[in-house]
């Protein structure tokens, strides 16, 4: 009886060991991202943003608290709005503010550095999520035992509506707003979009396309970092690209800055 129970036992904390490694990697892999609920707005009216997490984007699942959020920046046209309201749900924070005149919406949201570890059976999984290359599994897994890997990252998040009307939208979806990872627009084009990294073009960069249908396209940034989403996704689209910062050292602090835009095609 006790040796049938200490089976028991030891199995319960191996499934508990896999179903913790499961959690791990599904909770790595999910998107953040800021959604409008109209994508056009009456003037003068209350505009709503929701920012949420999920494992496949569309889905609102989990709501980012509002104390994560270290920059907040919704602009219109060229003025900064600084009366925000914010409420919470389960499924995602609301971020409202009231439209005084008719133009477009920039709005810009990144959290604050969050750190932890991953142990070592999920390190190639949280590798991959995030692009490291090859070379750099390969680094790691020449270090000494079987050691955990230690990160940090900060989620990048944006997005555009308009109010009354979208004249001028190609302009003001050209400019950064400061974010360490980001997607602008590019003049002359609704469908090319650039990465920036530190407000500088990141190049041949991968970057994932998302949409509505769960369908994703894998495409690259050219060598000012720029790409071409014309004819390959229609309806509401998720940029998604993550920046990985090395340590010196491969048992040091592997950062990653993740940046999401999402928009309507």
């Amino acid at each position: 009886m006790i040796a049938e129970k200490i089976k028991m036992q030891h199995m319960l904390i191996r499934y508990l060991c896999v179903f913790g490694s499961l959690l791990s990697l599904r909770v790595m892999a999910h998107d953040t991202f800021l959604l409008p609920v109209q994508e056009t707005y009456p003037l003068n009216s209350d505009v709503e943003i929701r920012m949420s997490s999920g494992l496949s984007f569309p889905e609102q699942t989990w709501g980012v608290d509002k104390s994560r959020i270290e920059f907040a920046g919704i602009v219109l046209n060229e003025d900064m709005i600084s009366s925000l309201s914010y409420s919470q749900s389960k499924e995602y924070l609301s971020i409202g503010f009231t439209a005084p005149k008719s133009g477009v919406v920039t709005a810009a949201i990144s959290t604050k550095v969050r750190s932890g570890t991953i142990d070592s059976e999920s390190v190639d999984a949280y590798l991959d999520e995030i692009g490291a290359m090859s070379v750099v599994k390969e680094a790691f897994h020449e270090l000494p035992g079987k050691p955990s890997l230690q990160r940090s990252y900060v989620k990048h998040t944006k997005t555009f509506l308009c109010i009354a009307s979208c004249d001028g939208a190609k302009v003001f979806m050209t400019r950064p707003m400061g974010q360490k990872l980001e997607f602008v627009g590019t003049s002359g084009s609704s469908s090319i979009f650039q990465l920036l990294f530190d407000g500088q073009p990141l190049s041949n960069h991968m970057v994932k396309v998302k949409n509505a249908a769960k369908e994703t396209i894998m495409l690259m940034t050219n060598e000012n970092g720029k790409f071409d989403i014309d004819g390959k996704v229609a309806g509401k689209v998720m940029l998604a690209a993550v920046a990985l910062t090395l340590p010196d050292e491969p048992d040091g602090l592997y950062h990653s800055d993740q940046a999401t835009l999402v928009i309507s095609r």
